[in-house]
């Protein structure tokens, strides 16, 4: 275990923040919020790929969209049927 990690979980810290890891929040089956990202990777109606410190996030679906881009966050909006995470 490396020693960020140790630390965040000692004092209890958020690991996302302290590690750079990607926070994701799902709302229903409409939309979904990645926090931490690095950047979109491919991006069309049925699937959408976000890089991230951890590798690469795969959002499948149908009527996908951008809803929201930050350098912190994004939000992709639409019907959502899985998230996947590739190495």
């Amino acid at each position: 275990m490396g020693m960020k990690r140790q630390v965040a979980e000692a004092l209890d810290l958020p690991k996302e923040v302290l590690l750079d890891l990607p926070l994701i929040s799902i709302t229903g089956k409409e939309e979904i919020t990645v926090e931490n990202h690095k950047g979109i990777l491919a991006y069309s109606d049925d699937m959408i790929r976000i890089g991230t410190k951890a590798g690469t996030i795969r959002v499948g679906g149908s009527k996908l969209y951008l809803k929201q881009l930050s350098a912190d966050a994004l939000v992709i909006g639409g019907e959502l049927s899985c998230v996947e995470f590739l190495t």
